[in-house]
């Protein structure tokens, strides 16, 4: 066992030292690489993409202005990058999991000087492949190694490809998606993502992941100017063997989407899934069973001649049940059983401020044991406690540029409506401060 550990760490570790990944906002790594502003792949509202950036993440990053100058094909273009996250949080009246407030928990309020930093490197390291190391601390989940790396083949008005991925706490789409659902969490509109998004409150777009996928990706599909993209894989929801075995867990995904023009908007449509596994005996190894499935609709465009996107998201069924030895012990192993629905839009009001507000429900199936409300015990049920009738955000981002690097300040606040009456409405705010170098 300690031999089969040792080895599969041995081949994480690799594949993290070739990894890529998009994970911050724009890069300058990127700039310098493409050649072009942040606006080149990026919405006014990053780090969302919009459709060159969507292509450029197709192509493995391979992309490279710099290439193209020197007229050779096989050159590589690798660029550092490090970005620092600030944040402040605040929450009112926030309830714990028996519905009760937390009194110790955020609601006096907690700044972090440095809640994230994070240091990239990485881009075009062929032609046709891309690849990025992820070196990243956080405040919640201290030291992790991320990445992927990128096998991009271009084929009339688009790419087919492999991409192999690992990292903490992206989660199993992380390996290629470019849409901005939030089912890879970076690309999200709002930093305050579980009252925000339901990709991100159902923890599908989170949590650590190791995996491998193929893709393909067309523009002028079945007619001018429309986008198709799909993509498989298999993954296992981890980056070791600490928890989970990970050769005896993996499960298969997919995810689909078209894109089409009507007017002056894009509107993408699309579809995803997450199904496999198996429940053991109690006395077995630790093995996980996934049922996901949900929808999502993307409009971008402008109105009255300010950039503007509706992003809208429903996830039907999230069941992940974890069996054996060690299910239940941390919060990695938890069983979860929800569903969610989210309507996020934004507006640029400015050239240099977006306008952004959210609707989310979210219903948790899962029914709770231990000491609730009444005192009855370990086997009282406190089912419906996390439940929401909605959740409403609102934020502004302001973009600002220091010795032309792209900066944000973001500011976010939230009002949750549980669903039972017995635990008290919440609030919650936050302020966020972007710094890429």
């Amino acid at each position: 066992m300690i031999r089969k550990k040792s080895h599969q760490t041995a081949v994480i570790s690799l594949l993290s030292l070739f990894a890529l990944t998009n994970e911050a906002a724009a890069l300058p790594m990127f700039t310098t690489q493409t050649g072009m502003d942040c606006t080149g792949c990026h919405t006014q509202h990053m780090p969302r993409l919009n459709k060159f950036g969507r292509k450029f993440v197709a192509s493995g990053m391979t992309i490279s202005q710099q290439v193209a100058d020197m007229g050779k094909t096989f050159d590589t273009d690798i660029n550092p990058s490090l970005v620092i996250k600030s944040k402040y949080a605040k929450t009112w009246d926030k309830p714990n999991g028996k519905g009760t407030i937390k009194e110790d928990d955020t609601n006096d309020g907690e700044f972090s000087l440095v809640r994230m930093a994070t240091l990239y490197t990485g881009g075009r390291i062929t032609e046709n492949i891309g690849a990025m190391l992820n070196l990243g601390w956080r405040k919640e989940e201290k030291e992790s190694i991320s990445g992927k790396v990128t096998y991009a083949h271009p084929v009339e008005d688009g790419y087919w490809g492999v991409t192999a991925y690992s990292n903490a706490s992206q989660g199993p789409f992380s390996g290629m998606e470019f849409y901005n659902t939030g089912l890879y969490k970076p690309l999200r509109t709002f930093d305050m993502r579980v009252y925000s998004n339901a990709n991100q409150s159902t923890k599908i777009g989170a949590k650590g992941a190791t995996g491998l996928q193929v893709y393909y990706d067309k523009d002028n599909f079945l007619s001018d100017r429309d986008h198709f993209f799909i993509t498989a894989g298999i993954y296992t929801p981890t980056q070791d063997n600490a928890l989970i075995e990970m050769n005896d867990n993996i499960l298969p995904f997919a995810r689909i989407a078209y894109e089409h023009p009507m007017g002056d908007y894009n509107v993408i449509v699309g579809a995803f899934v997450i199904s496999g596994g198996d429940t053991v005996a109690d006395t077995d190894i630790l093995s996980i069973k996934r049922e996901t499935y949900g929808i999502d609709l993307q409009v971008e465009g402008t109105i009255m001649d300010k950039e503007a996107s509706l992003t809208l998201t429903n996830v039907f069924k999230n069941k992940v049940e974890f069996t054996g030895i060690g299910a239940q012990d941390t919060d990695d192993t938890e069983d979860i059983y929800n569903e969610s629905f989210s309507v996020e839009g934004a507006v640029s009001v400015t050239s240099s401020i977006v306008a952004k507000v959210a609707y989310m429900t979210f219903d948790d199936h899962y029914i709770y044991k231990g000491d609730g409300e009444g005192g009855g015990g370990e086997h009282e049920l406190k089912n419906d406690v996390k439940d929401l009738d909605y959740a409403i955000t609102v934020g502004l981002d302001y973009a600002f540029t220091v010795k032309n690097k792209p900066m944000k300040l973001a500011l976010e606040y939230a009002w949750m409506d549980p669903y039972l009456d017995r635990v008290k409405n919440y609030q919650s705010f936050m302020a966020t401060l972007t710094l890429p170098f």
